[in-house]
């Protein structure tokens, strides 16, 4: 793969706001060929729109990640029009606060479906087109907490920690073939997911730690798709975060139930 995004055929899912959108116009100043989805058309439009004014060049489709047949009709959709598939973003996902066990099962369905099903959707229907071109680069958009489970937020983590296992796995089963297979772990990104998250668990959801803009993480995936490597975070010091988390603990379990619970902070 060339280390350039000019003329690269990029389709994104969740693409209508936050971290998808941001990615679609980094990706269009490049001068990439989109292919975005989302469940939202009027957003979705709008990114596409803006899109256009960067340079780029943007296809867009009613994409519900958790039916397979819409991520199916999604990757058609730029074969048809551009011949090609070389990136595809699993970005599209969503949270909300409960403690495990006060989770309803409506609510583990849901939330498995878009963000864990949703993201292997993307993978198994992406990876034939791109090992029949012998080139292409699969990307989960997972989250810090894939290396670490948060009170108050279990099943979003669930599923970030899922992603994190598909990508590794699949990483080394394409090892060789020309296709990469990437995750990127951001922190609290300022993004619609706070306040989705609180109209979904009625009460506030907040985010903790420095606050990384979309942009930012967008211009990293650029460079993630320019030049492929196995994980990225946008904010290294989380990084050694969770490999000190990883092996301590018990230490790790006490610091983040001081720090979080007094603040009422979740994520």
């Amino acid at each position: 793969m060339k280390n350039n995004s000019a003329g690269k055929v990029v389709v994104i899912t969740g693409a209508s706001s936050g971290i998808g959108a941001a990615t679609a116009e980094v990706l269009a100043k490049a001068g990439a060929k989109l292919v975005l989805g989302a469940r939202r058309l009027d957003k979705l439009q709008a990114v596409a729109a803006r899109v256009l004014e960067l340079g780029g060049q943007a296809e867009v489709m009613v994409c519900d990640v958790g039916r397979r047949e819409q991520v199916q009709a999604l990757l058609a959709l730029a074969q048809s029009r551009f011949g090609r598939v070389d990136a595809a973003i699993a970005n599209a996902g969503f949270g909300f606060a409960a403690r495990v066990h006060d989770t309803t099962e409506e609510q583990m369905e849901e939330i498995w479906r878009v963000n864990l099903l949703g993201t292997w959707y993307v993978m198994a229907e992406a990876a034939p087109l791109m090992l029949k071109q012998r080139h292409g680069h699969i990307i989960a958009v997972s989250s810090v907490v894939a290396r670490r489970g948060l009170p108050g937020m279990g099943p979003y983590c669930m599923t970030k920690a899922g992603q994190l296992s598909l990508v590794e796995a699949m990483r080394v089963e394409l090892r060789g073939s020309g296709v990469y297979v990437s995750s990127v772990h951001p922190g609290y990104t300022e993004t619609e997911f706070f306040q989705q998250a609180s109209r979904r668990s009625g009460s506030a959801v907040r985010g903790g730690g420095k606050v990384q803009n979309a942009q930012v993480v967008a211009r990293k995936i650029r460079s993630l798709i320019e030049h492929p490597r196995p994980e990225l975070w946008p904010v290294k010091m989380l990084r050694w975060a969770m490999v000190l988390t990883a092996m301590m603990p018990g230490i790790s379990d006490a610091a983040i139930a001081k720090t979080m619970r007094p603040r009422g902070r979740l994520l």
